[in-house]
């Protein structure tokens, strides 16, 4: 068997040779055509060696424009140079003329002698111009539409060979693909470019974001170590007890504070509250109410709720005649489920403040207990609201006070 590299051999040279010679043609377009990005770069190539081949005098290809009704230049091959200057004018509709015919019926078409079809007559004069007598054209199709034509230009009367045919549709079915990939890659580069696009302005947002958080984050400490210090001044909290809830308070309005959603008992949190003051004062003045029915379950965070409960137990606790206790007791109705405080003494603040009156309105409230703080009520107010809850104070009269903790619940039917 004869080497790889061995040169072909034919055995009857004249056929032979115009073979070799489209061999040679088509792989040289082929590889052009996967090496390029942009038909152009191609449909030059292909008409300056295929054109030879055939003998014809010069060639031409055309692409449909946007309107889909008329065919435009994109390359030529040996145009009459007389007229090359207007060549970029020229506009061919589909449907008229061979090549408009090519393109309409999506086949070859063939005329061997245009003067020798009277259905070709208005073409005449423009036959005569430019020179020519004969035309093939084939359509350019792509995987999803016609693009557009080939068509080459004889000047005597040429009927086309066999061979000459195939490789006129060979030509044709490659530069047809050139065209789908330069689309592709086109769409690729305009995803690329919109994706480039997108993430630029979501960083720039996120910049923005960044920027405003910090902004925030600034502003908020500055005045929770404002509060803290008028805290020390007064000596009504220790300073342990306003740095944490000075910093819990930064993890809500930061939005950083982490919840774990876990369906609960509504009384649980309260329960827990009400310990962890039980433990930090030898008698806690707190009587609750317990229902006598099957609570539904709530979907929350205990542990963040149980802190919101303790710190407005702590305010009232503060707020309380010395002689009165604390009832505490859980509601449950349709769609909500409420944990309510009533005593005896002041009230608390509006819970419907902007949180910096918040703070003002317990600044000058000396705490009765090491653990509270003046951040505390506006701290309670944020942890539910962050929870998905309200709280609520009752308008209050010179001796009965209460406050209301109210969460939406999903009503079930059994």
């Amino acid at each position: 068997m004869p080497a790889d590299d061995a040169p072909l051999t034919l055995v009857s040279s004249a056929p032979d040779s115009l073979i070799l010679r489209e061999l040679r043609a088509i792989r040289e377009i082929a590889h052009a055509f996967l090496m390029a990005d942009r038909p152009a770069d191609v449909y030059q190539f292909a008409l300056d060696r295929v054109t030879p081949i055939l003998g014809a005098t010069f060639s031409l290809i055309m692409h449909i424009g946007e309107d889909g009704e008329l065919l435009r230049p994109v390359a030529q091959h040996e145009w009459p140079a007389k007229h090359r200057n207007w060549i970029g004018a020229l506009r061919v509709r589909v449907g008229d003329g061979p090549s408009g015919l090519a393109v309409a019926e999506r086949r070859l078409v063939e005329v061997p002698d245009l003067f020798a079809d009277p259905t070709l007559d208005a073409w005449y004069p423009v036959a005569e111009e430019l020179g020519f007598r004969s035309i093939v054209a084939a359509p350019l199709i792509g995987a999803h539409a016609t693009v557009g034509v080939i068509a080459f230009y004889f000047a005597d009367p040429t009927p086309v060979s066999d061979e000459q045919r195939a490789l006129v549709r060979l030509v044709a079915d490659q530069l047809a693909a050139t065209a789908d990939k330069a689309a592709m890659i086109d769409a690729l580069r305009r995803s690329n470019a919109a994706l480039a696009e997108a993430n630029a302005a979501l960083e720039h947002e996120v910049t923005l974001a960044e920027a405003a958080r910090a902004t925030r984050d600034r502003l908020l400490l500055a005045l929770t170590a404002q509060v803290c210090a008028g805290a020390a001044e007064r000596g009504d909290a220790t300073p342990r007890a306003t740095a944490i809830a000075a910093h819990e308070l930064a993890q809500v309005m930061t939005a950083t504070i982490v919840t774990s959603l876990t369906e609960i008992d509504p009384r649980t949190p309260l329960l827990e509250a009400i310990q962890r003051w039980r433990t930090a004062m030898r008698e806690v003045p707190i009587s609750l109410g317990e229902p006598t029915i099957l609570l539904p379950t709530m979907r929350t965070d205990a542990s963040w709720l149980a802190r919101a409960l303790e710190l407005v137990i702590g305010q009232v606790i503060n707020r309380l005649d010395r002689a009165d206790e604390i009832h505490a007791d859980v509601e449950v109705g349709r769609g909500f489920v409420a944990h309510r405080l009533a005593w005896r003494g002041r009230p608390l603040p509006d819970p419907s403040e902007p949180l910096t009156q918040l703070l003002g309105a317990s600044a000058n409230v000396v705490s009765r207990h090491a653990g509270m703080s003046s951040l505390d009520f506006a701290l309670a107010v944020a942890l539910v609201k962050a929870l998905g809850g309200d709280v609520q104070r009752d308008t209050p009269d010179h001796e009965s006070q209460s406050v209301t903790i109210v969460f939406p619940i999903e009503d079930r039917v059994d």
